[in-house]
């Protein structure tokens, strides 16, 4: 725990110590009510196993459990209490054998309980327990209140853990986060009512919950795993195009470094610098195809030879395009070797034609092919790069974007042999 930010820290800890007195309070409430502590065995048993087959997605900071339409359910059916010991001990036993370390597992299990607990008690503020689910307007709105508290606070708790571990913006981890996760959850509180309306008919007809309950948890488990084999899978490539040539080793990862921390200097947003990291990581995609002969070649290229190295962007946009993970960072790669005087390729844009991005990753990845060896020269210093990239701005380069590249690298002094902007934490 003692890499984690003071303020990750004292908010864990100050989320257990709020989870201890609301179960603490809650068992006396209980009492001798063996009905209820029924109820807590087998929804927090449920909760248990549901947590434990929890799906991580690919790209955002959280897992997704089916679990809570569980507990969205027993927030329906039974007392606060109850609410709070079925998810504190379901959530717990879930925890402990996943292979996290302890204070994950901590904050997991606080933020779950306390969660649920505002829910429930949102929800017996609201519902008349006389009439049925919707047999009023009244209870209608104790139904979607519960259900939004419960999205809004888990979401809200998670992302603050996030933001003070990761040392990222709160607004960009819940705007990445709430886009994966709104849709799984209104689908999960939708099953919630089903089961509480169905328990309430029979407990045992709520085995017949079970199947589309677990189909659902299928559907998200198979898009999640296209997902992960589709981002794991660009990246493979991009690897196999950098290690072909031991003189591009690591060639992308230094070049999303640098347009990572260009984009910074520009003072983007967080989701805009994460869009041009991912784009520049892949920028040289089209290049998988290449022939050894123009890739490799010693010497200066001949214009028809350059004319088909030259078709490598294009095709690593079209190649990004065809996949929704990417799509927002395909126009970038077709058109960072554009150049700001129009005479780049492959459309000939023109100054603030060229997305942003674009021009951004044409800086980053100029600098870093100056400063590596090539079959053709050898490597530039930092100073002699940094002259020609002065040199060639306006012509070849946004002057903006030049200006601020050079204030980061000499901010950064390198270490021989290595980028001199470090790899960014949130790139890892």
């Amino acid at each position: 725990m003692s890499s984690l930010p003071w303020k990750a820290r004292i908010y864990i800890f100050l989320l257990a110590a709020l989870m201890a007195g609301a179960v603490f309070f809650s068992f006396p409430e209980i009492g001798d009510h063996w009905d209820y502590w029924g109820a807590i065995l087998v929804f927090g048993g449920t909760v248990a196993v549901l947590d434990i087959l929890s799906i991580s997605h690919v790209g955002v900071h959280m897992a997704a459990s089916i679990a809570n339409a569980i507990k969205f359910a027993v927030v329906l059916l039974y007392p606060m209490p109850v609410a709070i010991i079925s998810v504190f001990w379901g959530t717990l036993a879930g925890e402990i054998p996943v292979q996290r370390v302890w204070y994950k597992k901590l904050f997991n299990t606080a933020q779950m309980t306390l969660t649920w607990a505002v829910a429930a008690w949102v929800y017996s503020a609201l519902n008349n327990p006389r009439e049925s689910y919707f047999g009023s307007v009244g209870n209608v709105l104790a139904i979607v209140s519960a259900a939004a508290t419960a999205f809004l606070l888990n979401i809200a708790l998670l992302c603050l853990v996030i933001s003070f571990a990761a040392n990222l913006p709160l607004r960009y981890v819940v705007a990445q986060n709430t886009r994966v996760m709104i849709w799984h959850e209104a689908s999960l509180f939708t099953l919630g009512i089903f089961f509480a309306v169905l328990w309430r008919y029979s407990p045992a007809t709520i085995i017949l919950a079970a199947i589309p309950l677990f189909f659902v948890r299928d559907a998200y488990r198979t898009a999640n795993i296209l997902r992960n084999q589709t981002h794991d899978a660009l990246r493979a490539l991009i690897r196999v195009v950098d290690e072909r040539d031991h003189h591009t080793h690591d060639h992308s990862e230094r070049v999303s470094n640098y347009a990572r921390a260009i984009a910074k200097a520009l003072d983007l947003s967080q989701d805009e610098v994460e869009a041009i990291a991912s784009a520049a990581l892949l920028h040289d995609l089209g290049k998988v195809g290449m022939p050894d002969d123009i890739l490799f070649n010693p010497k200066l290229l001949n214009p028809n030879e350059r004319k088909n190295a030259e078709q490598h962007a294009a095709i690593g946009g079209t190649l990004l395009a065809k996949f929704p993970l990417f799509d927002k960072g395909a126009v970038l790669v077709r058109h960072h070797h554009e150049r700001y005087d129009g005479k780049g390729y492959p459309d000939h844009l023109h100054g603030e034609d060229i997305p942003l991005g674009a021009r951004i990753i044409c800086v980053a990845d100029s600098y870093q092919a100056m400063t590596e060896d090539r079959p053709y020269r050898r490597a530039l210093t930092q100073d002699e790069a940094i002259a020609q990239l002065e040199k060639n701005s306006g012509t070849q380069f946004d002057p903006r974007l030049v200006q601020a590249f050079v204030a980061v690298l000499q901010r950064n002094l390198p270490t021989p042999g290595a980028a001199a902007i470090p790899p960014s934490r949130a790139s890892r």
